[in-house]
């Protein structure tokens, strides 16, 4: 346990479930217009990741869990950037079956959530998940497997990340999470459809260079900072 001066240092606490990794090397020049950070590439070669899990067991100490909104669903579209030469993950989207977890984020974070239709299941290591938000439409079905998965450099690169960026009417906002090493495990697509991405100007006709599968990540968040004015 966190001894009482680590307590104070952060403001929210979740649990990540059931979080799916995928990932597409591409050209920068297709969303580096999109994007009001500068990209930080892989290789030479943005990245693009669509990533849905569920969020479980959220609360804001000292409280508890909250009985009323304490799990939800969510698919986002992330990129990898730096600001001021700290590294980071940028979010286009974050799509969420929750109205309320919708209005906080929005309201109270700046990150960019959309409330969306979403159905997520997992039973005897099938992952089934879909999501419809307007036209913007991702539907896949997985097979997850029991052992670890050996991770590429890919696969750290794009999950070692600790700062994510948003802006907001006052600035930058840089936020913090705080969390074990991702075990990440070996899964296999068996099906995938993906409007979701589409929401940019890009087309992902094939599938990701890189996914990985990890059951369960406690995460805490230390409060947003405004890095710039």
């Amino acid at each position: 346990m966190d001894g009482g001066g680590e307590r104070v240092k952060w403001v929210m606490e979740q649990e990540w479930n059931h979080v799916l990794f995928l990932h597409w090397q591409i050209d920068p020049l297709l969303i580096r217009a999109h994007v009001p950070f500068d990209l930080d590439l892989f290789e030479g070669k943005a990245v693009l990741s669509i990533v849905p899990f569920q969020m479980d067991r959220i609360r804001i100490p000292p409280l508890p869990v909250f009985p009323f909104f304490s799990s939800l669903w969510e698919l986002n579209l992330r990129t990898y950037v730096t600001v001021n030469g700290v590294g980071g993950v940028y979010f286009f989207t974050l799509d969420t079956d929750s109205a309320l977890g919708s209005f906080i984020a929005n309201h109270f974070f700046s990150l960019p959530y959309r409330l969306a239709k979403i159905r997520g299941k997992i039973a005897d290591n099938h992952y089934t998940f879909e999501s419809k938000r307007e036209d913007l439409r991702f539907q896949i079905n997985a097979r997850v497997s029991d052992q670890l998965k050996t991770k590429t450099h890919l696969d750290r690169w794009a999950t070692d990340r600790e700062h994510l960026f948003t802006l907001s009417p006052v600035g930058i906002k840089r936020g913090t999470v705080v969390h074990d090493p991702w075990r990440l495990q070996e899964v296999k697509i068996v099906t995938m459809q993906d409007r979701f991405s589409s929401q940019l100007p890009i087309d992902l006709k094939n599938g990701p260079d890189e996914v990985a599968y990890c059951r369960q990540l406690k995460v805490r968040f230390k409060p947003f900072q405004t890095i710039r004015s």
